[in-house]
């Protein structure tokens, strides 16, 4: 494969691996709230929701895909507990079941008759199929659901940017700032981002096997950036269109608040154009975070390779189960843990970017900060 496709598709690949269920309902949130001020909300997003991502996919390249590494920056306990932690949220008790529910909804406003129980069968049917092979899955990501899913999203974008009404709301700027960033916490893409880079860089390894450490990670930061570009420019029309059709969606649930917009601006057979692009845009995140967490406690519990499907089924089956909780439900479980986790996290990540060596240091703030966001948390409970 040549350097400037395989540029192409791992980026798309990064691209669609990071766009997801919460991807979809958020920006419209973030404009929603932030009405004239929009642009200061997607400010706010810009940083949480794109610019730590990007800093997660370069610091695992540091450390030659090995994420395990990089949380040891914070000491042996953190290296054992923060990976378990991570994946549980993102896959099997909140992401994945999260994109299950993103998904479903978008079908739901096509055939309210369907059942969650039934949708959420078929979609993790479909899920464990693709995750049983890596390469596959990375092929298949970027080459043929990637593609779809950004044109789709596009289109939609443009139509409704040209249609959309002036906005009705007007946010204070720090507010709507503050509102995008905290927000951006909910897309758990900076947790994501640790364990993309290892998968992508681990895949690029195998493409080219005499390449260096330094020459893959050089590589690896063109499709990084081409995926974190894109991702700029979705969010940006979606976080517009947010504060554009606030009037629209005030009062409708999270994960039909896309397919409303698309209803109002491309008429009734929107509906199933936006069923397709949302279902493919939360099948590719659950496809790749449902692989990661199967993997990691196949690792952790150091099973052959061949046991893997056990893992497989087991977070497949758990996230079945949490989805049948709605998109609010686990938002709500989520939105807490990810405020008291981020910023460490934010530290840890700059500091060993900028930082070489001094584990004692990186520990030390690491830890401190902890305490300081959960002592902080515990204050305003009782206050």
């Amino acid at each position: 494969m040549s350097q400037y496709k395989s540029v192409l598709v791992y980026g798309f690949a990064i691209f669609a691996m990071f766009f997801g269920s919460g991807n979809l309902v958020f920006p419209l949130q973030i404009g929603s709230i932030g009405g004239g001020n929009w642009v200061f909300g997607f400010a706010g997003l810009l940083l949480t929701g794109i610019f730590l991502p990007l800093m997660g996919l370069f610091v695992i390249k540091l450390y030659q895909g090995n994420y395990l590494s990089f949380f040891g920056e914070a000491g042996k306990v953190a290296q054992v507990f923060l990976p378990l932690i991570m994946l549980s949220l993102l896959g099997s008790f909140g992401v994945v079941p999260r994109c299950i529910t993103v998904a479903y909804g978008s079908l739901k406003f096509l055939y309210p008759q369907v059942s969650l129980t039934l949708f959420s069968l078929f979609f993790c049917f479909i899920t464990f199929f693709f995750c049983l092979n890596d390469k596959l899955m990375v092929k298949v990501l970027g080459k043929w659901m990637s593609p779809i899913l950004l044109g789709t999203l596009i289109a939609l974008i443009a139509i409704a940017v040209f249609k959309a009404p002036a906005t009705a709301t007007q946010m204070i700027a720090n507010k709507a700032f503050t509102n995008g960033f905290l927000t951006g916490y909910q897309t758990m893409d900076l947790f994501a981002a640790f364990f993309f880079s290892s998968l992508i860089f681990q895949q690029i390894q195998q493409e080219r096997p005499n390449a260096t450490p330094h020459e893959i990670v050089r590589f690896a930061i063109k499709p990084s950036i081409l995926g974190a570009l894109l991702l700029a420019i979705i969010y940006s029309g979606l976080v517009y269109l947010g504060a554009h059709y606030s009037f629209l969606i005030e009062n409708v649930a999270p994960e039909l608040m896309l397919p409303a917009i698309a209803a109002n601006a491309m008429g009734g057979k929107a509906t199933l154009f936006m069923a397709i692009t949302m279902f493919f845009s939360c099948l590719t995140t659950a496809v790749a975070l449902n692989n990661l967490f199967a993997r990691y406690l196949c690792k952790a519990t150091r099973c052959n390779e061949n046991k893997f499907y056990i893992f497989l089924l087991l977070t497949t089956g758990v996230s079945f189960i949490i989805s049948l909780l709605d998109f609010k439900g686990i938002a709500a479980f989520l939105a807490p843990i990810l405020q008291l986790t981020y910023p460490a996290i934010i530290a840890l990540t700059v500091m060993c970017i900028f930082l070489r060596g001094q584990q004692r240091l990186k520990t030390v703030t690491f830890y401190l900060i902890t305490i300081l966001i959960v002592g902080a948390s515990a204050v305003n409970l009782l206050v």
